[in-house]
């Protein structure tokens, strides 16, 4: 069985906002917004079920900053930078938590 990968999602989720601000359903911010809105979605959802395990806190991570970079439309742009530092320190935080390290070994002198 194929599954879909990261790059025909992720095609999708700009064309889709485009052919809608086309038809005249959105405007160009609102467009834009929605791009980053579902390739964000896509990626989280791409990290959360398809991709292998010592990957998906990176593109779950990763989809979760796209999809916040998508509030600028919605709320002030410092409000949005804000909430994006936050994500990149929470990824940095889950990433040093949940990483497997490599063992430690004492060499004898």
């Amino acid at each position: 069985m194929n599954r879909i990968g990261l790059g025909i999602g992720l095609i999708a989720t700009v064309l889709v906002p485009i052919a809608l601000l086309l038809f005249g359903v959105l405007k160009a911010g609102e467009t834009l917004s929605a791009i980053l809105l579902l390739s964000g979605a896509w990626t989280l959802v791409f990290g959360l079920l398809m991709e292998a395990k010592p990957e998906r806190l990176y593109y779950s991570g990763f989809g979760i900053i796209v999809a916040l970079l998508s509030t600028f439309h919605f709320i002030a742009f410092r409000y949005t930078a804000g909430l994006v530092v936050v994500a990149i320190v929470a990824l940095a935080m889950a990433s040093a938590v949940l990483k497997p390290r490599a063992p430690t070994t004492m060499k004898k002198l």
